[in-house]
């Protein structure tokens, strides 16, 4: 080869060698002489085996040229060592013919992809693991989960492996208080926790948000799967210390076993996630799957189905419970408490009890309270053509009053019934439902209704931990008082002296009161005696249809 081509070689950044029939080098460029830290009267005429090694030259180098000499062209990767430096390149060898006859040399050119392989190691790394806990990701857990049960189910009897589901709670309002930085701090210490409860031989995958799944490889019995279970839970549970004070997560654990329970990996998933969300219903640490979990949760997901189909066939019905104005001698009702109800094709009339847990952790509980809101408006509307004083109120869930459209959809509502004087519609909103709002929201979300014309009234009060100091926060209309510290209260002084004390707080706080639970005259007695006006019960009625209501109406108690 000529000088001229030897230039141009020099100047690729790539290593290039040209090797005879001998084995020996015939020509090298400056970056590989570089790279060996050589000059080129040190390589040129020197043999590959010398440079290289025997051993590295007979299994890897030689057998590659041989098969340029017989005409083809070879690619492969591998490592290399020049000098303290190990770096991965991609070698390519290619025929070389003198003349463009005879096959006389081989051309060989080295490629430095050491930064692209790491790159893609750390690519693979992102795609395998997850990045904010360094937990193996759900990509990995199907994958793993394939390969544990393919290999205990070869063995004699097949061994066992425990798959858990670890469901954390309260994360939303940790990350609508504190900030998603310290939601995102409490994720990566939980899942150290979690794998610190936990054997070298164990995995732990972070499935989603806030779902982690542990897979126990190594274990005799499916149920000795309950002691880290148990202390997985406890872990979990200890209270977290900021700055900017103490916070504590709960955990709820399902478990499955393989192969007790299913050898198919997605069912064995499906299951221990059915025991998890029993074992939140249960309110329990954990809770190890069974047939019977398997029926209620097929018949969960066949409610949520007909929950889903029941806005189609206009299915929900709304029954109007009384309010009475005690202050004169003889009762007045003047307005009700609209309250949903779902006529199902085979299982009968259900109450909220049956179907709005399930429509509010699906969501479909936003539909519920827009269709509740219209029902209420066309309701009123039409009651306010003789009772222009009449007063209806409808019960929100946490979502639906989140909810930013919320202030359209009353207004809209309000539009459809024909506007109806908006000063006769209520909203209510539980207690504890009102503690989980967002206390930035709140206001502005009740300034907005008023504005409509529409008050909050916070129902069941009295159940939550120090609801009279709650009150301050709550820019709520007025309370009504639950049932269960009247229930009985005719024949105990000590609870009425404690309803005196809850209702005399109320007061303080400038809120208006409705008392529930009114099932009784020696009730009746009480709640006049302690001053309330407006009371509720089924002293008045047990929940009605319009029709009924305005019956109610018209004839008076």
């Amino acid at each position: 080869m000529g000088d001229a081509y030897q230039a141009i070689v020099d100047l690729s950044r790539d290593y290039i060698t040209l090797i005879d029939r001998d084995y020996r080098y015939q020509l090298v460029n400056d970056s590989y002489c570089r790279q060996l830290g050589k000059h080129k009267d040190e390589l040129v005429g020197r043999s590959v085996e010398d440079v290289w090694g025997v051993e590295r030259f007979h299994a890897f180098i030689r057998p590659k040229i041989d098969a340029c000499f017989g005409g083809e062209s070879v690619e492969y990767i591998d490592t290399f060592v020049f000098g303290a430096l190990q770096k991965h390149m991609r070698v390519n060898f290619h025929p070389y013919r003198e003349n463009g006859h005879d096959i006389t040399h081989v051309l060989v050119f080295s490629q430095d992809i050491t930064v692209q392989s790491e790159t893609e190691a750390k690519l693979a790394e992102y795609e395998y693991r997850d990045r904010l806990t360094g937990l193996y990701n759900r990509r990995t857990l199907e994958m793993t989960l394939a390969q544990q049960l393919s290999q205990a189910g070869r063995s004699v009897p097949p061994a066992n492996r425990v798959l858990m589901f670890v469901s954390l709670h309260n994360f939303k309002s940790i990350n609508r208080t504190f900030g998603h930085q310290i939601g995102d701090v409490l994720l990566e210490n939980t899942a150290i926790r979690v794998t610190e409860c936990l054997r070298s031989s164990d995995f732990v995958f972070r499935f989603d948000s806030t779902n982690f799944v542990v897979l126990l490889t190594e274990i005799e019995r499916g149920a000795d799967a309950a002691v880290p279970a148990g202390k997985i839970a406890d872990a979990v549970a200890l209270p977290y210390r900021f700055q900017a004070g103490e916070i504590t997560i709960t955990a709820h654990i399902g478990v499955a076993v393989f192969p007790t329970d299913t050898r198919d990996p997605l069912s064995l998933v499906q299951q221990a996630n059915s025991a998890c969300v029993e074992a939140e219903d249960r309110g329990i640490p954990f809770l190890f799957y069974d047939s019977e979990l398997h029926e209620r949760a097929l018949q969960r997901s066949r409610l949520y189905s007909e929950l889903r189909q029941a806005f189609e066939r206009h299915e929900f019905r709304l029954v109007y419970q009384p309010l009475a104005d005690i202050q004169g001698e003889q009762p007045r009702i003047i307005g009700a408490e609209a309250l949903v109800r779902w006529e199902h094709p085979t299982r009968g009339l259900l109450s909220p009890a049956d179907f709005l847990s399930l429509a509010e952790e699906t969501l479909l509980v936003r539909s519920v309270d827009k269709w509740v809101l219209f029902t209420v408006c066309l309701a009123l509307k039409e009651l306010q053509a003789d009772y222009p004083d009449i007063v209806l109120s409808a019960n929100m869930s946490a979502a639906g009053f989140m909810d930013p459209e919320l202030p359209d959809i009353v207004r809209a509502a309000l539009s459809n019934a024909g506007d109806p004087n908006p000063h006769g519609l209520r909203l209510e909103l539980t207690e504890s439902m009102s503690v989980q709002q967002d206390p930035s929201i709140l206001p502005s979300r009740v300034a907005a209704l008023e504005a409509l014309g529409v008050l909050l009234w916070i129902d069941d009060f009295g159940m939550g931990q120090s609801s009279l100091a709650l009150l301050k926060s709550l820019p709520a209309h007025g309370v009504k008082i639950d049932k269960s510290f009247v229930e009985g209260i005719a024949d105990s002084e000590r609870e009425q002296r404690y309803l005196a004390g809850i209702i005399q707080g109320v007061r303080a706080r400038d809120k208006e009161i409705i008392l529930e639970g009114v099932a009784g005259q020696g009730e009746l007695d009480v709640a006049r005696s302690l001053g309330c006006s407006i009371v509720q019960g089924y002293f008045f009625g047990k929940p009605l249809p319009l029709e009924r209501l305005r019956e109610l109406l018209g004839d008076g108690l």
